[in-house]
């Protein structure tokens, strides 16, 4: 039997990101979305209090400090009984999102 042909070149290489190392950030999703809704991720979080990127940056210091005092597997109850570790994955995650959307 030969071999199929297939054109990989170029393109991104998804396998490299195993499900496991994201399934933690899947649960700062859910906790959101019965938070806030559906995709209530992707809007403006602008006001003139502070901009989105002040809001997520201020979030991911909130969450390291959480780790900085309770090591890295810091759960938080106050969001679902996520990682503080997921939150801050997810809140650069976002911070990037939205930056280059602009």
């Amino acid at each position: 039997m030969s071999e199929g042909k297939k054109s990989d070149n170029g393109k991104t290489l998804y396998y490299l990101l195993p499900l496991s190392f994201v399934k933690p950030l899947v649960a700062v999703f859910a906790f959101g979305k019965g938070e806030y809704g559906f995709e209530n991720w992707k809007k403006n979080f602008d006001t003139e209090e502070m901009t989105e990127e002040q809001r997520f940056l201020s979030a991911i210091k909130r969450h390291t400090e959480a780790i900085e005092e309770e090591g890295p597997l810091a759960i938080n109850e106050k969001d679902g009984g996520v990682y503080h570790a997921a939150q801050i994955a997810w809140n650069a995650l976002r911070l990037l999102w939205g930056a280059l959307r602009k």
